[in-house]
């Protein structure tokens, strides 16, 4: 007998899904690319909140700010969505409830990512 599953684990097909090492580290890219992305973002904001009222806007309504908030607020979101989505396999065990919140959790991440991305160019070319 050289496997070592019982028969109940056999039959279930229980076991590993195969997908763990990507999810782990597509977390971990996220967070260390959120590490510079958001030093960068809390100091400028930091720097450009004494300058004043136009210097803040102005900021903001650059091009390239705007490129790098919402890319920092993509990775965030993405990061977020892995880290719930963890949660929600390992802690959900109703199958159809797990399906139905992880869709949810996906579409519900695709639409503040989009609906942030378009604030953001609404608000950068109000300025032009």
């Amino acid at each position: 007998m050289n496997d070592l599953r019982t028969p109940y684990k056999t039959a279930t097909g229980l076991g590993s899904a195969h997908r763990g090492t990507g999810n782990w580290l597509a977390q971990r890219l996220t967070a260390l690319a959120l590490i510079p992305l958001f030093v960068w973002f809390v100091g400028a904001l930091f720097l450009h909140l004494f300058a004043g009222r136009m210097a803040l806007l102005t900021w903001l309504q650059d091009p390239v700010t705007a490129f790098f908030i919402a890319l920092a607020l993509a990775t965030a979101f993405y990061h977020g969505y892995l880290g719930v989505r963890v949660v929600v396999e390992d802690y959900i065990h109703h199958m159809v409830v797990k399906w139905f919140v992880l869709v949810l959790l996906q579409w519900l991440s695709i639409v503040l990512v989009l609906a942030d991305v378009y604030v953001l160019i609404w608000f950068t070319l109000r300025a032009s």
